[in-house]
């Protein structure tokens, strides 16, 4: 059985009980860069939202070529229900995305709070920017840098990570 087929949707419709987490992603975007204008910043939030349907894709590939003993749930029970909180979340509006929130962030914020989402199991990540656009001048240069990061997961757990920063201005 691969992670999304029917049994695994129809547990979280309730086979085993009411779904009770409420799956958030969070743009933790960089607000220490004066080069981070609004366009750069939608930008850099999707390049960030688009690795982390990527990751989600590559660890659901990953368990489905894995020859195991067992379930993929007995096997990988974090990444499973990671990725089922994820389906759930993709779903839940009929367009492809749930809840996503950006928060205020600086550079060893992100750093600290992507390492501790990793820490605790979450999908989390740095996205680079191997171009990011710096203009000086007429000059504009292209420079690799970390511009924002991710975190998914439920809300209730992520709360005392993420319940200190501002949403992001």
């Amino acid at each position: 059985m691969h992670i999304g087929d029917s049994m695994i949707e129809s547990e979280l419709d309730g086979a085993e009980g009411p779904i009770t987490f409420k799956p958030f992603l969070y743009i933790l975007m960089r607000t220490d860069l004066e080069s981070m204008n609004p366009g750069k910043s939608v930008a850099q939030g999707c390049h960030a939202a688009n690795q982390f349907v990527h990751e989600v894709e590559k660890c659901r590939n990953d368990i489905d070529g894995t020859s195991i003993q067992g379930t993929p749930k007995d096997v990988f029970p974090e990444e499973v229900e990671n990725i089922e909180m994820y389906d759930y979340w993709a779903t839940r509006t009929g367009d492809g995305f749930g809840t996503t929130i950006c928060l205020d962030v600086n550079e060893d914020i992100l750093r600290r709070v992507i390492a501790a989402g990793k820490n605790m199991g979450m999908f989390a990540g740095i996205t680079h920017d191997p171009t990011y656009p710096l203009r000086d001048g007429e000059v504009t240069h292209f420079i690799p840098l970390d511009t924002c990061g991710f975190i998914f997961g439920d809300k209730d757990e992520l709360k005392i990570l993420l319940g200190q920063f501002n949403l992001m201005p």
